[in-house]
């Protein structure tokens, strides 16, 4: 399809604005110019620490470095920080929030939580073609299910929940987004049925 325009905007993402660093002793990365901060938000200088869309940090729930762009990382990172600073010489928190992000397109409130770059299988909740709908990111199994009289009724089993989509469904947001703090199984079927509330899918 091709549409006439005066102009056109493109989203093409963000890089880190640290190249004034250089120098500093802070170990940027040299892959996406992140500051690389570690699990506690500390850089690689001492009492020095980094928050918001210029500092990565190590994920464990994820098994990977996450750099977000979103105004809900920039909220949560400093109460982290300041309590840290607060603890002083004792063991700090370490930072691994579920990222959230959200938008509003075309009259209709968009929600995304978690991180799906690592995920097994996506699982639609309800009809993309309609109003409200959810999408599921679920990784690995927990064997088959069982049938009516214990044996193996077959199919995937549960999956456990690593982020969602939802569109015009903040009660699928809500739900999903603790599950996913909980590193919860979900049993796929369920997931999978609109009707059912999240929360009702766990295993």
């Amino acid at each position: 399809t091709t549409l006439p325009a005066d102009a056109v905007v493109v989203g093409i993402g963000a890089r880190p604005a640290t190249g004034w660093l250089a120098g500093s002793g802070v170990e940027i990365s040299a892959e996406d110019g992140s500051v690389l901060a570690d699990e506690q938000l500390r850089t690689s200088v001492p009492d020095v620490y980094a928050v918001g869309d210029c500092a990565s940090f190590p994920s464990t729930r994820y098994g990977s470095r996450l750099l977000i762009h979103h105004w809900d990382n920039a909220l949560q990172g400093p109460r982290t920080v300041a309590e840290n600073i607060a603890r002083g010489g004792t063991e700090g928190l370490v930072y691994d929030p579920v990222p959230y992000f959200w938008s509003e397109q075309f009259g209709r409130f968009v929600q995304y939580a978690g991180h799906h770059g690592d995920a097994d299988e996506m699982v639609w909740r309800g009809d993309p073609s309609g109003a409200a709908w959810s999408v599921l990111w679920l990784r690995g199994e927990e064997g088959p299910r069982e049938g009516p009289a214990g044996g193996d009724e077959g199919g995937r089993g549960a999956g456990r929940l690593v982020a969602l989509l939802a569109v015009g469904r903040p009660r699928d947001l809500a739900q999903g987004r603790k599950l996913i703090e909980r590193g919860v199984a979900l049993d796929r079927e369920r997931a999978a049925n609109a009707a059912v509330p999240l929360k009702a899918a766990a295993r």
